[in-house]
């Protein structure tokens, strides 16, 4: 008669739970099955491998205690248990939880919400203007910034009924031969893909010497905008509209640091300031933590809420990452907010108050606007590069447009910058302005090398080089890689 071998195994008490976080599972039953039961079923080679053992405590072999696991794990809920994690794991690589539909799981996305406290409704970034103090001469103000204009002037500029005294012109000396040759020899050391042999023996035919006027207009203006503003508010003395009047923001005393150079400064307008509850946390000082919502914890990512993990082979013990949480098995304290559910509020920087007043903003800038008259093929942007003599400078609160300048082109440049400079800083007082215009000379030198005929220029008091068709230039690709 064949013997019947019996195996304990055991099963946990509580179900493997999808909708939530499970409680610790209680203590295992023992279920005894028989071998015949426990046989039925098997592969053949498990079955040629394995080794009945009876239940007095026999030695089994390495394969038979691995069959008889393997099999034991099969009939036991813990397998069906382990497939259905497995389920969910390839579950959650769909699109379905891409697009953040695993909360029925428990995998809640932060994002799902508008707010920290879980609501609807979008969360306030300042707060209501309602609630404000009324400050006479700011009722309409908001929390965007508004430019104000400035009070009209008091006194403008007039033309003179002469022309301003200014000093005569002097154009640059004429270039000579060896010195247009010498620039040219400097400006092809300069380029490594340029040989110096056409540079020294080129026939100079002809030189033309001419002079280019850069007309340069600079106005400093002064801008003020105002708009609510808040910080948080940790205690102390509040400049309220009760302590006095508050001044128009052209009133409030400030200096640039330096003319014409640009400058910011940010300051708050005196009896102005109240102190109110944060509007984002409601006075509390905290806000509800979006990363577990409040709980203090979040659903083990690695055991799935189970509390256990298991290899292979079947064997189960506590799952390493949460076995230590606070709140249980299954559960990993959340990170974010320490495990307490509640993070500081930005706003009011936990304090639950903030302190509302307006804000003042101060911005000094130079406008700048230019024109160039250049009668020759020389580019225009090559003449801000280098010196020249300056024949007209002026600085004033308002200068007057040129009338009496020798380039008639220079004049009516003047006039129409200056009349746009008037037309697009309306909403800005001109503290200052200058204007000038610098003589750059030019010279135009024509040569002829073998059979080539070309011509470059010499410019600036640097006598700088501009040879765009130099005949000696040997490129081998080196000019792409500086």
């Amino acid at each position: 008669m064949k013997p019947v071998v019996y195996a304990i195994m055991y099963r946990p008490a509580a179900a493997f739970d999808f909708d939530g976080p499970r409680a610790a599972p209680a203590p295992a039953a023992p279920v005894i099955i028989s071998s015949e039961h426990a046989a039925h079923g098997a592969d053949d080679h498990c079955a040629s491998n394995s080794t009945p053992v009876g239940i007095d405590g026999g030695a089994l072999t390495r394969s038979g205690r691995r069959c008889r696991r393997r099999h034991t794990h099969m009939l036991s809920l813990a397998g069906r248990e382990r497939h259905a994690r497995l389920k969910l794991k390839k579950y959650r690589n769909t699109s379905l939880a891409r697009n953040g539909r695993l909360e029925h799981f428990g995998y809640c996305s932060s994002s799902a919400h508008t707010n920290f406290d879980g609501e609807d409704e979008p969360v306030p970034t300042a707060p209501p203007l309602d609630i404000l103090d009324s400050v006479p001469g700011y009722e309409s103000l908001g929390f965007d910034a508004v430019c104000v204009p400035p009070p009209p002037p008091e006194a403008t500029w007039s033309e003179p009924s002469g022309p301003p005294p200014r000093d005569p012109v002097h154009v640059g000396g004429e270039l000579s031969e060896q010195q247009a040759r010498a620039a040219l020899l400097c400006h092809v050391t300069d380029h490594c893909c340029y040989g110096r042999g056409a540079a020294r023996h080129m026939n100079i035919a002809k030189i033309n010497y001419s002079s280019a006027h850069h007309y340069e207009l600079q106005t400093f203006t002064e801008k003020r905008e105002t708009s609510w503003t808040f910080v948080p508010y940790s205690g102390g003395e509040v400049d309220s509209p009760s302590c006095g009047e508050a001044p128009e923001p052209w009133s409030v005393p400030a200096e640039p640091a330096q003319l014409f150079h640009d400058e910011v400064k940010v300051m708050e307008v005196p009896h102005t300031a109240s102190a109110k509850d944060c509007h984002r946390c409601k006075g509390q000082g905290s806000l509800s933590c979006a990363e577990c919502h409040g709980k203090g914890w979040t659903r083990c990512l690695s055991c799935h809420g189970n509390g256990w993990s298991a290899d292979s082979s079947g064997y189960r013990e506590r799952c390493y990452y949460c076995q230590a949480s606070a709140y249980g098995d299954g559960k990993q304290d959340c990170l974010k907010c320490n495990a307490k559910g509640r993070v500081a509020c930005p706003p009011c920087d936990s304090y639950g108050q903030v302190r509302c007043y307006i804000r003042l903003t101060i911005s000094w800038k130079v406008t700048t606007s230019e024109h160039i008259v250049e009668h020759s093929s020389l580019p225009e942007e090559l003449i801000r590069e280098v010196s020249g003599q300056v024949a007209v400078e002026e600085e004033a609160a308002a200068v007057a447009p040129l009338t009496h300048y020798p380039d008639a082109a220079i004049n009516l440049a003047s006039a129409q910058l200056i009349l746009e400079h008037q037309q697009k800083l309306c909403e800005q007082r001109v503290l200052a302005q200058r204007h000038q215009v610098r003589v750059v000379p030019v010279a135009e030198v024509n040569y002829t090398h073998k059979s080539h005929s070309g011509r470059f220029w010499v410019y600036g008091y640097e006598n700088k080089v501009h040879a765009p068709d130099y005949p000696d230039r040997h490129c081998w690709g080196c000019c792409s890689l500086l």
